[in-house]
This record gives structure tokens, sequence and C-alpha cells, in this order.
């Protein structure tokens, strides 16, 4: 049977009802009456005030109290806070956390091995050193190269992922040690980082600079449901077996956690439903590469059971630095651990600290505490005393449920000395009293000299160390601003009122030891304000409402992103912030407006009218109209595509011009038919002029460039290449030049990747789907996607290992659309962005890392497509914009930063859109349909440009569907596929065939 703190305290009065409580209470009304001007010139009263601990000096004379004030507040810890009982039934292991009835013993995981420390009646140090073992064993395999990654190269890099206690207590041992010469000496070469933030921005600066091949990711989670933490586990994931393949995560990612699916440590017992979970195998992480720690380490109380000196803490710092360096660590906290359970109270450095926080906090009234360290070594030691205090003894009722009538808990904030003295130090010296704690080293780190100063640089930093004090204590009188001639008006502006109180800390050095030890003392120093007050310092009840709400936000963030449904559940003001959000998000930034009707035609007409000059002659009628003469002149072959389709030119259009730019938009509006109808009779009048030039001159003006004209035949297209495998209709390809690698995709229900150069099979993968429709190839080359008739969108990655049969294991399943996937393609520059064109008349954005949905196209908004999309094609200038063709006979354009509507509807069609493809150029697009056109259009202005028909070329009254169609890089040439196996090649400009050629 376990003696808890409930059983104990169940019928007792609040620590504030004790006389001891009520003397100190009266006894503030004679400490007012004081100022520390005159309490430091007591020095017997300072000397007491002082005590040395191994090495560590505590000075806390400049804190507002008499040695009567310490007597009374020893009496209260001794008699009313039964403070000794309470520390020795925390070494007991009894369970003093009694809200969630466990043992708190931070103290075993660095007690040495033979320790006897007793949790449910069982040692637990045992426990704790099986497991420092297996770090130490692990650590030095991975240091010392005999652990490699997939790739056979050292993991030289480590990524440590965890939140709050997980992430600031390593975070601040790795600063402190950072510096430390032995410590630095031994982590040569080497990198430690954390990730704690669930904001992309962390996951990025993460692993900037980083190889996954020389990567190891440490998961820290107690239960491996942390949303956060295992949100950004999975990023890493994909980040290592995107680059590596999934059976690398084995060899690059390790865990600490509870949740084992089976316990590989013989002497840990863990509860069974711990054991049952696994998610830690589920993961894809060898539970061999797991270390255990346990639940009796209390609450967010030293790190919570990610406590900083367990396998949290240990692993992470001993890959870095060795398991040598953090033992030493380890031995300064257990050497106050060992003071603190032993020592007198009268000097006991984490009692004393502990009675002067609640002296100030809660019977002087100040709510805050400075922590100052003059060293930069320690900058990440206020934020991990800031979690680990405000999480601790944050509370509000008694450890029996009953609220408290006093103030509890400390608002701790802080900054290395000298920078805070610059940022915050004017409010602590004139503003509000703050209470605070200079820590100090007597040698530095780091010791710089340079010759002709009067001090070293560390010698300096410690003369504020010294002063800050004094100057906080003493302040500075009206009296003496006079005596030193400050003219009276400022003398209230330079006056310090002095009287406020702090403590000082000087540790000998800053190596594994001390840094320990300064660890310990604060940790125990929170334990001893929370007996005094009687709460219960070990759990962390505030954490969790702020997580229940974030849960139903997250579930209508997801809600409205994929099913367009409205806010609601939410009080007025959540409601408005969130649809403000959605809005924002969904709209992102809009297509930038065009200048005002009068401007823009003013720009044009200039426009033209330069360009006139130009094309009104021989020469430039004969530019606008030559082939491409070589492959090094494809900039000439795109200027008669700009000069042809986007400015029309003629003396008449530079009259309209003109007028547009005098008339107002109204007039102009009641003039657009007249207008259209004349832009047409130019157009045409534009296209007998080319066509009479091209028949008469076209060689003559290539010959007086010194160029040779360019000729095709039916010869011109040669297949180099043959590649047989499937046993079906071929109804996708794909490229990667990068990778000399081609994606076929067939009704066969497989996806081959060739080998461009050589036409053999690198991969042959078969789909559950009977009928793969379309495959696409990562920019990267890496990874490849494809959909078919089962609704789902599969992603494999080729540096994966094949199974026995050849096949590549799925990396990740994109599962939403409700019918099949017709079309995927990656977006460009983006290997984790797919766009995928879907029969259930939708396009959706996908985020492969973590397979969801980002924006749906589509579907229900009135200017969606009405019925099944076949083809996407993203522009290559602007990834944002990408078209889709549909059954519906339309080609529709779309931005991905707004979701909600189409921008522009292309018509011309008169039966399916079977394919899209945007123009080089990313400002014109062509498709290809049932009626047996292509077409060129304008993006911008809507406009159809050219119409590409075998009715035209062949009087052909049975023309075959277009069912692909392809770009040359120029543009100047469009590939068309038909149903018949035909490939047609087009002049773009021309509208006119070039070369026949029969596939099949």
């Amino acid at each position: 049977m376990h003696v808890t703190f409930q059983t104990v305290m169940a019928s007792a009065a609040l620590i504030c009802d004790s006389e001891p409580w009520k003397d100190l209470k009266e006894h503030v009304n004679a400490i007012e009456k004081t100022h520390l001007r005159d309490l430091m010139n007591d020095v017997e009263r300072c000397q007491s005030l002082m005590i040395e601990i191994d090495g560590i000096h505590l000075d806390y004379s400049r804190q507002r109290v008499r040695l009567d004030t310490m007597e009374k507040l020893l009496k209260l810890a001794e008699v009313a806070a039964q403070l000794k009982q309470k520390i020795g039934r925390m070494y007991n292991g009894d369970h003093i956390n009694s809200t969630e009835n466990r043992s708190v013993l931070h103290i075993a995981l660095r007690a040495p091995r033979d320790k006897v420390i007793c949790s449910d009646g069982k040692n637990v140090v045992p426990d704790v050193w099986y497991v420092l073992d297996k770090i130490k064993e692990f650590s030095e395999r991975v240091r010392s190269g005999s652990w490699v990654g997939a790739t056979g190269k050292a993991l030289k890099d480590v990524v440590a992922i965890g939140i709050g206690g997980s992430f600031l207590g390593p975070l601040f041992v790795h600063t402190a040690l950072q510096t430390d010469p032995e410590a630095a000496d031994c982590a040569r070469g080497r990198q430690l980082r954390f990730l704690a933030n669930v904001d992309p921005v962390d996951v990025a600066r993460s692993i900037s600079g980083l190889n996954p091949e020389t990567t190891l990711v440490v998961v820290v989670s107690k239960t491996f449901t942390t949303a956060e933490t295992m949100l950004n586990a999975r990023t890493m994931r994909e980040w290592i077996s995107s680059a590596l393949g999934t059976q690398a995560v084995a060899k690059h990612m390790v865990a600490v956690s509870t949740n084992l699916m089976c316990c590989s440590f013989p002497v840990v017992e863990m509860r069974a439903e711990e054991q049952s979970n696994g998610l830690v195998e589920k993961f894809g992480i060898d539970p061999a590469n797991t270390f255990a720690f346990w639940d009796w380490v209390g609450g967010r109380y030293s790190g919570d059971p990610n406590a900083v000196c367990s396998a949290v803490g240990v692993l992470p710092l001993s890959l870095q630095y060795g398991f040598p360096i953090v033992e030493k660590f380890l031995n300064g906290a257990s050497n106050i651990d060992n003071h603190f359970y032993s020592g007198s109270f009268e000097r006991n450095l984490p009692v004393l600290l502990g009675l002067l926080s609640v002296w100030n906090v809660t019977f002087l009234g100040y709510p805050a505490r400075a922590i100052l360290p003059y060293s930069q070594a320690l900058e990440k030691f206020a934020p991990h005393i800031q979690q680990v205090s405000m999480e601790s003894n944050g509370k509000g009722v008694s450890i029996d449920g009953i609220p408290l009538p006093f103030e509890t808990g400390e608002i701790d904030f802080g900054e290395p000395g000298t920078n805070g003295q610059h940022s915050f130090y004017q409010l602590i010296h004139q503003g509000r009293v703050v209470p605070c704690d200079f820590i100090g080293s007597i040698k530095s780190q780091q010791p710089i000299y340079l010759k002709g100063e009067v001090v070293s640089n560390h010698d300096e930093l410690m003369s504020n160390f010294f002063a800050q004090p004094d100057a906080l204590a003493y302040g500075k009188s009206p009296e003496q601003l006079l005596e030193d001639n400050v003219p009276d008006h400022l003398v209230p502006h330079k006056t310090f009122s002095g009287n406020r109180p702090s403590l000082s800390l000087l540790l000998p050095s800053l190596d594994a030891y001390n840094i320990g030890k300064l660890l310990a003392i604060y940790e125990h120093r929170i334990a001893v304000e929370g007996f005094i007050w009687g709460i219960n310092s070990f759990d962390q009840w505030g954490v969790e409402l702020g997580k229940v709400l974030a849960s139903q936000v997250r579930k209508q963030l997801h809600l409205s992103r994929t099913k367009r449904e409205p806010v609601q559940g939410f009080n007025f003001s959540a409601t408005t912030l969130l649809t403000r959000y959605l809005e924002v998000h969904l709209r992102a930034a809009t297509p930038p407006r065009l200048p005002s009707p009068h401007l823009s035609t003013v720009l044009t007409g200039l426009l033209v009218l330069l360009l006139l000059l130009f094309l009104v002659s021989p020469f430039g009628a004969l530019s606008a109209s030559l082939l491409p003469l070589s492959p090094n002149t494809r900039s000439v072959a795109s200027l008669p595509l700009l000069f042809s389709h986007r400015i029309l030119l003629s003396e008449e259009f530079l009259i309209f011009g003109y007028w547009v730019w005098l008339m107002s938009f109204s007039e102009l509006k009641d003039r657009h038919v007249a207008a259209t109808a004349m832009v047409n009779t130019l157009r045409d009048r534009l296209n007998q002029k080319r066509q009479q030039l091209l028949d008469t001159d076209v060689a003559g003006y290539a010959k007086s460039q010194g160029r040779t004209a360019v000729n095709f035949s039916s010869t011109d297209l040669v297949c180099c290449r043959t590649l047989q495998g499937h046993t079906g209709k071929v109804y996708s390809l794909d490229w990667t030049p990068e990778k000399n690698r081609i994606v076929s995709a067939s009704q066969d229900g497989r996806l081959i990747i060739w080998n461009a150069l050589t036409s053999q099979k690198t991969h042959a993968i078969k789909l559950p789907c009977a009928w793969v429709m379309t495959c696409s190839f990562a920019p990267n080359g890496y990874s490849v996607a494809c959909g078919g008739l089962d609704s789902e969108c599969s992603i494999f990655n080729l540096n994966s290992q094949v199974d026995r049969d050849g096949n590549l294991p799925v990396s990740r399943v994109l599962t939403g659309h409700k019918g099949y996937v017709s079309s995927c393609e990656f977006v460009r520059d983006q290997d984790t962005r797919l766009i995928t064109g879907s029969g259930d008349q939708t396009c959706v954005l996908w985020d492969v890392t973590t397979g969801q949905r980002i924006s749906v196209f589509g579907g229900e908004f009135p200017s969606g497509h009405t019925s099944d999309v076949l083809s996407i094609s993203i522009n290559s200038s602007n990834s944002n914009m990408f078209v889709s063709g549909s059954c519906d006979a339309t080609a529709r354009l779309w931005d991905t930063r707004i979701a909600s509507r189409a921008i522009r509807t292309y018509h011309g069609h008169h039966g399916d859109v079977n394919t899209v493809k945007f123009f080089p150029d990313g400002q014109r697009f062509g498709t290809g349909s049932d009626d047996g056109t292509c077409r060129l259009f304008d993006m911008r202005t809507g406009h159809q440009l050219q119409v590409y028909s075998q009715q035209q070329a062949n009087n052909d009254q049975d023309v075959p569907i277009v069912t692909s169609i392809a770009f040359s890089i120029s543009g100047r040439l469009l590939f068309a596929g038909y149903s018949n196996g035909d490939c047609y090649v087009w002049d773009t400009l021309l509208a006119e065939v070039r070369i026949i050629q029969l596939v099949h």
C-alpha cells in the first residue's frame, strides 16, 4: 500500500491557515519599513546570508529579508509544510503525484549504479542503467562509424524531434556544452539540431544544409501520439525515404518512447496498454533501436518523463559529445540530489532558493523572476527553467483540489548579460520590481586576453555581474543626484528607488559537471516551492484544454478545405477569424490587376507603333514568317509567334488604339462589336500577306542571311527506340531527361520505368488497379506518381528496395477522389506538390509528404467542370497556374492560390477535350479533342488563336480523335497523336502539316 499526498493531506488545512504563515504575513509590515541600503550595512547579516557548497557560492544578502525573516521561513518549511517529510516521500518512491498516481523519481535517472531507489517496491536504478548502457553502446557505435546509414556513410548529424521538456532541457545542456573545451573537442565534426515547432519554418531550418545520407533522427515522444511531434517525425521520415527509400528509415531513425510493441529491455516493465499499442514499430522504427523511459518522473517537472537526464536528453547529447561527457553532467546533478536530501535547511541551496521564491511571490507580491546568467553558454537556461517552473507550479488549487486564496508560481524570463541590460533592465531598475537571479562563473569557457586592454573579456562581463545587484539594491536617491550637479528637471528621471531584491550564484566553471549541478539546484528549488504551497508540482492539466480545442479547430479546417463546409460550432469571434483565415488562404494572392483601360491602350498603341515601323518593311515581314533555322536560333523562331498572335498590325489598328485612348470606358464598351469585326479582318489580311511572302521568297531571304532554310519530309522523324513490355494499351508516358528515364502506364495495370538510352526496363511495378491511366515523374526524377480506375494516386520512390517479385513498395497513397484518376503532374521544382484530375469532375493539389489535400478545384463550384476531367497541364513559367480539359468540351484555367473558382473557361471544341498542354512560353496552351482538332488558346484573353484540323490538311471527312499533344522546345512544332495511330506534326504559326508519320 502506497502513502499518497491525498491520504496524508485529505483532512489537512491549507498552509495559509497555519501560525507560521500568519506570522510571516505580519512580518511583511516590518520589512516594508526597511530598505536594502540599510540592510546591506549590517555586515553580520550579510555574512549569514552567504553560503558555499562544493564550490558554488550563494549570496542572498540582497534579498528583502532579515535574519529573523529567514528563521520564520525555515519554521514555515519545517513545521507547517513538513518539508522534510515530503522530500523523504519523494526519495522513497511514494506516489506523491496523486492526480496521476505516480512516483516522482527524476533523482533515479542520475543515481549511481549501486543506489537503491524504489518505485512500487522495485529498485528502478538497474532499469535506468540498462538504458544508459544501451545508449553508451549505441552512441559509441555511431560516433566510431561502425553504425552507418543506408548508403554506408557515417552518421555525423543528429536531429532530435521533441517538444516542451523533450526539447528545451536537452537544448539548454547542448548550448552550454558547445563552447566547453573538453566537450567541444569531443563533438568535432558533428552537428546536433533540435526540431520542436510544428511550423514548417522550423523543419526547414533544422534540415538546412544536412544530407539525409549522414543524418540520424531521434524521435522523442512518450506515447508517440503528440500531434506536433509526430507530424514533424512523419515529415523527417518522408525527407529520408524520398531520398534514400523507405528501407532507410530503420537505419536513420531511432526513438525514445514508452510505446513499444514488444519490450526489448528485459528489466524494464511497462504497462500492458503501452506494450500493445506498438506505435513506434508501426511508425517504421525498429524496437531494438528504441530507448525507454518511465512515467515516474513527475509532470513537466524536470522536463516531464521527458527529463534531460533520461534517454530524452542523454541519447542526443551522447551522440554529439560522447557518453563520458554526459556522465559527468549526470554526476553533477546527482551531487545536488544528495545535498538536497541530506543537507540542513539552513545551508541547503534548493531549500533556501525555494523559500526565497515563496517569500517574494506570495508575501511580498512580486509575481515575476528574472534569470540572468552572465554567460552566453547559458542562453537557453532561462527558457528551460521557464518551462519547468511555470508548467510545474502554475496551479490555482491545492493538491486536494481546494482553491488557493494566495498566489503561487512565478513568471520566469531571462536573457544572458550583458544582452539583457540593453533589453529589459530599464524596467527592473526603474519600473516594476522583479527579483533577479544573477548567475556567473569564475572561469570562462573561452577566455580572451587582449594586449593593452584594462581587463580581459570575461572580467568585463563579470564587472557587470557584480555591479548590477548593487545598482538594484541601493539605487540612487535625489540627494545623490543633486550632489552630482544633475539639473533639477532631470532628477526625477535619473532617480533609482533601489530596494529591489536579487541573489547571486557564482559557479567555479561551466563544465559538464557544474552544468548538471546548476540544473538540479533549480529543479529541486521548484519542488520546494510546490511543497510549501501545498500544490502538485508534478502534473500539468493546464495544457490539455487548449489541445482539445485545437483538435476541434483542426477538424474544422480539414472540412472547410476539403469539403468547403462553412465554419460552425464556434463563438462569433473565433468564427470570424477562422473564416478570414480560410478566405485568405483560399484566395491567396489574386492575379495582378491590369492597368486602367486608358493607360493600357496608350501603352499598347505605343508598342504597336514601334513594332509597325519594323514589320511593315519587307525585312520585318519576312522575319516574322521564317521557320526556325537551327537549334541556336530559337529566340528568332519565337519572334513571329509574338508578332502574329499578340499584336495585330495595321494603320487602322493604330487609329483604333488612338480612339480608345480618347474614349471613356462606356464608349469603348459600345464599340466592342465593331472593333471585334475589325480585328478579325486585320488578322485575315496579315495572314494573307505572310502566306504570300512564304510562297515566294523564304529561301531567298534565308540565303541572304547566310542560312539554309529547313525543309521537312516524312523521313525526318525516325524511330530510334522501341520499348516493349506492356501487354495492353499504353495510356501515358513521361520522361525525365536528367535521369534518362521514361515511365509508361498501361491498361495492363503495370507501370514500367525504362532507361531511355538502353531501352532496358529498370522497374516493372504491378498495381492493384487493373487500368493505369496516367503517370508523372517528380522534378528530381527519383519519384513517380500514377493513377487509374481505383480512384487513388500512388507514389513510388525509385531508390527503394524492390521485393522478390521486382515490385517497389508504395511510399504514399493519395486518396480522396470519388472517380478514376485520369491525369497527374508534379508541380515544377516542387517534389512535394502534385496535381491530379479525376472523373469526379475535380482537380486536387496534394502535399505528397503528408498525403493531405491542399486544395480542391471544381466540384460544387459553379465555375468548375460539369463532366469528367481528362487531362491537366501545369504552366512552366508560373507553377501556380494550370489548365484542365474535360468531357464538357471546355478547358479551364486555375490558380492554385484561388481554389474557389476557375480563372477562365475556354470554348471552341465540339467534343471531349482529351489532352491539354502549355506552350513553352507559358502564355498559351494547346488542346486536343474528340472532334479531331487541336486548338491553340491565349491563356490571358481566352482567344482561340489557331485550329489544326486534318480535314483542312487532307480533306478527310472521317477525322480520328486527338488523343495526345506535345510542343517542341521552341514551340514552333505541335505533335499530335490520333486514335488511328497517326502522328501529325503541325506548324503552329501556319496551321499546316509539316510531317505525317504513321506510328502503328
